[in-house]
């Protein structure tokens, strides 16, 4: 059963892109690239490159970030070079000519519209027609060794998963709690200005525009004292993340370059799940990356904000 089983789900990914084998690149390499969050909306700002030509006002910390985005892309497209389909590990019960009959665009296009029973159906004919399937190979030690270290990771998931469950929860909270403080300022900004004495102009009256400059100013430096009030919870809750992600996948990531990355294992349940593994320690360093770029680009835009009121 459990060969039907794994024909079967061969079939209903023979067309995706999941990666059968790990990457040999070095993620924790990687992970030393990534910039911490910024101290404070100064230094962040520093680290921006802001262009307001179509009318908005738009900051990005690319430039900061390109050795870590370079690295990610190039372990991207090792992942997008790996053998797919009839050229990929094959589970037990898969034969070559299965995986050549599963790429067939025409045989494609039929399993789309299969039900799940259909599938089954399929599965079984194929395993009637296969040769018997050959016994599994014993994986070399260190090839083991890293499955268990593999192992150690996804036992601790589940408290993970809880983990970051309750901290999305909270990151919701204090977002909105951010959004209340920014509107707050805008807020204490308008009353401010509507304060200001009119001055008239012919049939028209405004408050004096330097006047006017001056609390906006104040404002945006209240933005900024916000930021960098902000920045500092950002940056040690990141430090704790980055901690978090060292502690998880060390060990593991150790284990599975001293194995050579599997190579020499020829077991297609083996090499999946090491890739996966692999792809899951990657997720959780490219979310690193999104929260510490994502942290100098809304939190030191209010500098740029600041600059194009000094400069009206």
């Amino acid at each position: 059963m459990k060969t039907i089983v794994g024909v079967l789900a061969f079939l209903v990914t023979a067309c995706s892109l999941h990666a059968q084998v790990p990457v040999k690149m070095d993620l924790m390499q990687i992970l030393e690239k990534v910039p911490p969050p910024p101290a404070n909306a100064r230094e962040a700002y520093a680290k921006l490159t802001c262009d307001e030509s179509s009318g908005i006002l738009k900051c990005t910390a690319s430039k900061f970030f390109v050795a870590v985005d370079a690295a990610l892309k190039d372990f991207e497209q090792a992942l997008k070079a790996q053998p797919k389909g009839a050229n990929a590990p094959l589970p037990p019960g898969v034969s070559p000519e299965m995986a050549k009959k599963s790429q067939d665009p025409e045989m494609k296009k039929k399993m789309k519209g299969m039900s799940k029973e259909e599938k089954m159906k399929m599965a079984m004919e194929m395993m009637g027609s296969a040769p018997a399937t050959p016994v599994l190979e014993v994986d070399p030690p260190p090839v083991r060794s890293a499955l268990d270290e593999w192992q150690k990771v996804y036992n601790g998931l589940q408290t993970e998963i809880q983990r970051s469950m309750a901290e999305q929860q909270e990151e919701l909270k204090v977002g909105q709690a951010d959004t209340k403080a920014h509107d707050d300022i805008d807020a204490w900004e308008k009353a401010e200005i509507d304060k200001l004495p009119q001055i008239s102009s012919g049939e028209m009256s405004a408050p004096d525009p330097a006047k006017v400059k001056a609390v906006q100013l104040k404002a945006a430096d209240k933005h900024i004292a916000f930021a960098d009030t902000r920045l500092g919870r950002i940056r040690q809750s990141w430090s704790e993340s980055l901690k978090r992600t060292k502690t998880r996948w060390t060990s593991f990531h150790e284990k599975l370059v001293a194995a050579d990355y599997a190579s020499a294992s020829k077991n297609f349940s083996t090499l999946k799940t090491l890739s996966d593994g692999q792809l899951m320690m990657l997720n959780e360093i490219t979310s690193l990356v999104q929260h510490s770029r994502a942290a100098y680009e809304n939190w030191g835009r209010w500098l740029a904000v600041r600059k194009r009121i000094e400069q009206q």
